[in-house]
């Protein structure tokens, strides 16, 4: 395959998605070393199945852990949520390995054969570089704020350095196993933050590659109008250039809508879970705001966690809304791709072939959660919204 910034982009991506817990997705193996590969492959199954058991621990402090005070209780549901939904992710997008490196291929290589957009191409990169270095540091900084929220209850309080709940040891266990015990669960809780940078890196790269490839069709059908002011081409062959070309164009678009098809089932249940993560974490966090202590540490890691969810939750929807975007852009690029310019016979040809494919392209092209809930700008504000209405009905 031709090689370009996208092809190059989409590796990288793979490379990262792989050393923090996923396969390869990409065309062709990782430029790994062969001992690289064995010792990432087996690190990441191990630390796959210690996330399951981080997780499993959590439930099973539900009938080990008796004397946990409000806040420590609200922290128990609210890991327990999220740990669960996003380790779905995980598992979902993982067990779509083919169709995944099926849409890298389109993405990456069959879309740009005909036209690549060097300009949409740098657009894209960036953006995606831009979301996935916010996303890993609001991450981070959730995760550390808890921590020194932790450190912070140890030195004022004097209770045990607690950050997940899980079924051994209990909150007031003092003894040298138990903070062993709690070390490895918080490394492990580590693990698990690599995988949650891994599948939304993943989904997020996929929707803006997805928007940008429509921005890409529109920069080619504007670009047609170029063919009738070469001066060394005559009329009749600058008309079969663009008729040709034009057709061409038509199945592109058909190819990226079927694309769009498919990220929608990959990440369909990626999406939904997102939306119900929102709604049930945003409760969870106004509900602690309401009850935990009024501290700067404590309002510091309840402002920060609400950032990550929120933020999360609005890089899948802003991106897969920009797909809707610039899928509505693309009729006018149709109209304006210089069809005037054909006479007579092809005129006619020509004029019944745009119209049809401006039909098509006038469909929505639309990603959903839940089976309904378009993903847009619009709809992000609504769910914010219903979390807090949700909050006031029940407090």
């Amino acid at each position: 395959y031709k090689s370009s910034n996208t092809t190059e982009f989409l590796i990288n991506l793979n490379k990262f998605g792989f050393i923090f817990g996923l396969p390869n997705f990409w065309i062709e193996e990782l430029d790994f070393s062969d001992t690289f590969l064995k010792i990432i492959g087996r690190l990441n199954k191990y630390g796959n199945w210690l996330v399951f058991g981080l997780i499993l621990a959590e439930y099973g402090a539900y009938f080990t852990q008796k004397n946990l005070d409000e806040r420590q209780t609200s922290d128990f549901i609210l890991f327990i949520i999220s740990h669960t939904i996003i380790t779905g992710f995980r598992v979902r997008i993982s067990h779509q390995e083919v169709q995944i490196r099926n849409v890298m291929y389109k993405l990456g290589i069959a879309l740009k054969e005909v036209y690549n957009d060097s300009e949409a191409e740098d657009q894209m990169i960036k953006r995606s570089k831009f979301f996935s270095y916010a996303l890993v540091l609001n991450c981070i900084m959730s995760v550390l704020m808890y921590t020194v929220a932790a450190v912070m209850r140890v030195i004022r309080a004097g209770v045990t350095f607690t950050t997940i709940i899980t079924v051994y040891p209990t909150v007031e266990d003092r003894s040298t196993l138990s903070d062993v015990v709690r070390a490895i669960f918080y490394i492990i809780w580590c693990i698990y933050l690599t995988r949650v940078f891994a599948v939304y890196t993943l989904v997020i790269c996929l929707t803006i590659a997805m928007s940008h490839q429509f921005k890409n069709i529109t920069s080619y059908f504007y670009s047609l109008s170029n063919i009738f002011e070469d001066e060394q081409m005559t009329q009749t062959e600058k008309e079969q250039e663009y008729e040709r070309s034009f057709r061409a164009g038509i199945k592109i678009h058909s190819e990226t809508l079927n694309c769009t098809g498919d990220i929608q089932r990959m990440c369909r249940d990626v999406f939904s879970g997102q939306i119900i993560f929102n709604l049930t974490l945003l409760i969870v966090l106004m509900y602690q705001m309401v009850n935990s202590p009024r501290n700067l540490t404590n309002a510091l890691t309840l402002v920060i966690a609400g950032l990550t969810i929120l933020l999360s939750t609005g890089f899948f929807m802003w991106n897969a809304g920009d797909i809707t975007v610039e899928a509505q852009l693309l009729p006018t690029a149709m109209f304006s791709s210089g069809w005037e310019n054909c006479g007579r016979d092809s005129s006619v040809r020509v004029r019944k072939l745009i119209v049809i494919a401006m039909m098509q392209a006038q469909e929505p092209v639309v990603l959903t959660g839940l089976g309904l809930i378009a993903l847009s700008y619009q709809s992000y504000v609504s769910i914010v919204k219903s979390s807090y209405s949700v909050f006031s009905v029940l407090y």
